[in-house]
């Protein structure tokens, strides 16, 4: 009795050791690896991991942005290179797969087709009561230009604009403009008809901050190109970019403000918020 109770027992140990070779057999087969499709800020990641129950997706974006789906689509915040990791789990086993995604951002074409502008964020949305026929602005840049997406509401025309640009990134340089006491130093005047540019001109400020001094370097219809004005969704839109070579030499970021006038010269339209304590210029990162 007692022999065949110790022949057990060691028929217990084998089973049990042949099961736990056999659970590491399969714990060692765990792999993370994973490839992917960027198209603009959206990427379809393609999960290529074996021997894996269960994933998480770090995507070192915006905090807090990750995802336990095998194959997940992300849309990224802004262009730029980020460590995206994978980290395939089974049981108390993991394995990590980083790799470096590059986000280009979007082919923007100005031509009155705003869909390629989806997943670009707005840069800049007026408070309900502020900003007249314009409400919010979408820009984007590349090696090249610099574009923006306006919308506003039914009445924005655009068939006179004055466009501030604090090119060099300091708004202790340029025209400071009353309208926005925190920060302005215009270094380009943009001023002319959006629909329709063939007189519309870029003026580079000269002078002392308070002088109102500009002199004509470039035309709308060689440095700048303007898509119509088109209802979208209640909304009119418009989209238009700058070449960046009009403005010198650009880098690191430049600040703005956009207006709309009227036939009298009127602003009946203007982004950011004007005239308020706060008011400054919208910042762009290029």
């Amino acid at each position: 009795m007692k022999r065949n109770f110790i022949y057990i027992i060691n028929w217990l140990l084998i089973i049990v050791a042949v099961a736990s070779c056999k659970k590491d057999k399969e714990n060692s087969n765990l792999k993370s690896v994973f490839s992917y499709v960027a198209d603009g800020f959206k990427v379809t990641f393609t999960n290529f991991s074996s021997g894996a129950k269960t994933y998480h997706w770090d995507f070192n974006d915006k905090p807090g942005d990750s995802s336990s789906l095998k194959s997940p689509q992300h849309i990224f915040s802004r262009k730029g290179d980020f460590l995206v990791s994978l980290t395939a789990v089974n049981g108390n086993q993991t394995d990590v797969f980083t790799d470096t995604v590059s986000i280009l951002g979007p082919n923007i074409k100005i031509d009155g087709d705003f869909t390629d502008w989806e997943y670009v964020e707005y840069l800049h949305t007026n408070s309900e009561d502020f900003g007249g026929n314009i409400r919010a602005i979408k820009a984007f840049a590349t090696a090249q230009d610099i574009n923006f997406l306006v919308e506003g509401t039914t009445a924005m025309k655009m068939d006179m604009i004055d466009m501030y640009i604090d090119a060099d990134n300091n708004p202790a340089t340029g025209f400071s403009s009353w309208d926005y006491p925190a920060g302005s130093g215009t270094d380009f005047l943009l001023e002319g008809p959006a629909t329709s540019p063939s007189w519309g001109a870029g003026y580079k400020h000269s002078g002392a901050p308070g002088d109102w001094s500009f002199n004509s370097v470039f035309a709308f219809d060689t440095d700048m190109h303007f898509s119509a004005v088109k209802p979208v969704s209640g909304k009119n839109i418009i989209e238009f970019s700058i070449k960046k070579s009009a403005l010198g030499s650009v880098k690191g970021a430049i600040n703005f403000a956009l207006v709309e006038l009227d036939a009298g010269w009127s602003a009946i339209g203007r982004v950011p918020e004007n005239e308020q304590p706060e008011s400054k210029f919208i910042s762009l990162q290029l």
